[in-house]
């Protein structure tokens, strides 16, 4: 199989495979349409209820009339859809913390939407797992599993969704277009996948091996939650608890947190029976080594008995469900997925007294879990430096919620305080690495946007309109940087602090043969003062040698010339190339910028497009590819959004900005890991399987 170093050099193939199955969507919308326009008429006419044949009717009406836009919109709204999977972005409309902000219309069109993406999946499920095997082989797929790429029939789903609530139609037809539409891509689809897959394997035979063929995981197909319930579940809303498995609060009681627990603590008549069945759990686990999974089922049955409403039993599902998510996630290190799965006993526990667990995202267990499988992913391999200190301080912790006797909140509480604490003093020296480096960064953000308003105002000026453009990379480069500097660090309020608006003139008229002879005897002057400007910048010696010899040779050509010649150099040839963010060099060694100059050609093509443009969110978890794969965090944006840096567990920090995080995302050299914190990805997965069961 493909090693991980290689996977760069098929990114470029992989983009452009998505780019054109892009393109090609509106050919497969618009065959979808005259299959629907064909098709859809009989289906309605077939249907008893009249009502819904009508509104079928309408809606094939309607279709007719948007025909040409659905097919000319679907190849962007595609591409939308496509660079969002890549981003790893969630779908807030069925993740699982925004159930109860979803209205009934909006649950019913959803259910459509992912029961009609189910029908597509099902109908192309051998082209996909054509495809996703050449995908894993030459790990081109998001980390996480081979079902997490763009090109996933769900997407196509999403995408006809997009494009559907931006159409001109009522609801009733939206919904019966997403109901209808996305299986009818079917033929197509199918097509478009398996040629995918019949590129990829073409052009990377010699040096992939693809994988065998596993049945697909049906995990989720093993519950029966459904999104009422799980909606109840969240909002806590009152109703009938025997048939809705709904949590009712109750404001009496005395626990502590009576504001807050079920009534259905009430029925467990004695909460240390759940604290014995913990104690046996453990004492069985130590005697019988590897029999650890045998031993928490048993758990998990002697809880449910101890569950008196259908709610607390779907409480232990959910809990249940999302430790096997967490347990099963490949970003995870193994011993940190056994951590995980020791702390569901506890979850459980909790889950029976106090459900804020699943709605409140401040709840000290939900931030224990979210903590420690969020810090655990700034790490690729357990032989990386700082690991087996994380897990130490981790197990301890673990340990000592594992032997509280609590059933509140307050255990998961102390844990987490006694976590953050070992961590924060296992690091002190990349916190002040950090500190530096952001400081670094807001200098060079500040100055570089004074600079960026001060090039405009040069460009503007009626001298520069005839100026050789060797001259206005100079003014419009470097000098703005000086400028910048000097405005910034002028304290007494000067029109022109240090004199950068007389060298812009001076450089201006002296390049310019109709002016040069005005400025003929201020050589010296402009050469000194170039030279002072420069070093407060810090700028390199070498790069200022190179344009005062390029302005030199302009000056001397300019007054060689006759008047109204524009002047041009030879040296304009090997002028210095100038980037729009510029970075003095002990701001470059403190925040380990990498410079957009560092790219290679191949590297350095403009990445304008929406594949190219993801927006990473600090916290967000990537591997950037040096001599080889390294795990770094994103942990500053600018407040401009001009400069990230991205910082390792070892505490050293790096650079770049929006240019190069960009093409690097575009080329491969860096790839997501994680953009949103892996238990919102595990409770996803559950609102998911419920999302299935309901449609």
């Amino acid at each position: 199989m493909a090693g991980a170093t290689q996977q760069p050099r098929y990114h470029a193939l992989y983009r452009a495979c998505i780019k054109d199955a892009a393109l090609a969507g509106g050919e497969l919308m618009r065959a979808a349409l005259a299959r629907a326009l064909q098709e859809l008429p009989d289906r309605a006419a077939a249907m008893p209820d009249v009502v819904d044949r009508n509104l079928l009717l309408e809606a094939v009406n309607v279709l007719r009339e948007q025909q040409a836009a659905l097919g000319a919109g679907f190849p962007q709204a595609l591409l939308t859809e496509f660079a969002q999977a890549i981003a790893g972005d969630r779908v807030a409309s069925l993740s699982f913390d925004t159930l109860p902000l979803l209205g009934d219309e909006q649950v019913q069109e959803n259910a459509d939407l992912v029961h009609a993406g189910q029908e597509l999946e099902q109908a192309v499920r051998p082209q996909l797992a054509e495809l996703e095997r050449v995908l894993l082989a030459a790990q081109l797929t998001p980390e996480g599993g081979q079902q997490r790429h763009p090109l996933r029939p769900e997407v196509y789903a999403r995408a006809m969704h997009r494009l559907a609530r931006v159409s001109p139609v009522s609801p009733a037809v939206r919904r019966r277009w997403l109901r209808y539409l996305p299986p009818l891509m079917a033929p197509e689809l199918a097509q478009a996948l398996h040629g995918t897959a019949q590129r990829l394997q073409a052009e990377l035979a010699d040096h992939i091996e693809l994988p065998a063929v596993h049945p697909q995981d049906e995990m989720d197909e093993a519950t029966q939650l459904t999104i009422r319930a799980l909606r109840k579940l969240l909002s806590g809303a009152p109703g009938d608890a025997a048939d809705e498995g709904v949590i009712v609060f109750s404001d009496t009681g005395d626990s502590d947190f009576s504001h807050t627990v079920p009534a259905a603590l009430e029925m467990v008549q004695d909460m240390r029976k759940v604290d014995q069945l913990l104690l046996q759990l453990r004492q069985r686990q130590a005697a019988m080594p590897g029999r650890e999974r045998d031993s928490l089922a048993a758990f998990r049955r002697a809880l449910r008995h101890e569950a008196r409403r259908p709610a607390q039993a779907l409480g232990l599902e959910v809990v249940h469900l999302m430790i096997d998510n967490l347990a099963e996630e490949p970003r995870l290190l193994p011993a940190v997925r056994n951590v995980v799965r020791d702390l569901e006993p506890p979850l459980l526990r909790l889950a029976l007294v106090d459900p804020r667990f699943f709605s409140d995202r401040s709840h000290p267990a939900r931030r224990l879990l979210e903590q420690i499988t969020q810090r655990s992913l700034a790490w690729s391999s357990p032989q990386e430096p700082g690991f087996s200190t994380f897990m130490d301080g981790l197990q301890q912790a673990t340990e000592a919620l594992l032997d509280a006797g609590g059933t509140g909140p307050e255990t998961f509480e102390i844990a987490l305080s006694a976590l953050q604490e070992a961590w924060d003093e296992a690091q002190p020296r990349g916190r002040r690495n950090r500190e530096r480096a952001v400081r670094a960064l807001m200098r060079a953000e500040q100055r570089n946007l004074l600079a960026g308003r001060i090039a405009q105002q040069i460009l503007e000026r009626p001298d520069a309109a005839q100026a050789p453009r060797e001259a206005l990379a100079f003014l419009t480069g470097p000098w703005t940087q000086v400028m910048a500097q000097a405005r910034l660090a002028d304290m007494a309020g000067e029109e022109d602090p240090g004199g950068g608006w007389w060298v812009v003139q001076s450089v201006l008229w002296s390049v310019q043969p109709a002016l040069a002879a005005r400025v003929a005897g201020q050589h010296r002057t402009l050469v000194a003062r170039i030279d002072a400007g420069l070093q407060s910048i810090d700028h390199l010696p070498a790069d200022t040698d190179r344009w005062q010899n390029l302005l030199s040779a302009l000056r001397d050509l300019a007054l060689a010339s006759g008047a109204g010649t524009p002047a041009r150099s030879r040296e304009a040839e090997t002028a210095p190339e100038t980037t729009n963010t510029w970075l003095a060099p002990l701001e470059m060694h403190e925040s380990g910028f990498i410079p957009d100059s560092a790219m290679t050609p191949e590297t350095s093509a403009p990445e304008a497009d929406a594949l190219g443009s993801q927006e990473l969110e600090v916290g967000a978890f990537v591997d950037l590819m040096a001599d080889g794969w390294e795990r770094w965090q994103l942990t500053w944006a600018s407040p401009h959004g001009l400069l990230f840096m991205f910082t390792h567990a070892s505490g050293a920090a790096r650079s770049m900005t929006r240019r190069k995080l960009n093409s690097m995302l575009a080329q491969g050299t860096l790839r997501l890991v994680s953009a949103h914190p892996v238990v919102d990805g595990a409770l996803d997965a559950v609102a998911r399987a419920a999302w299935r069961n309901t449609a």
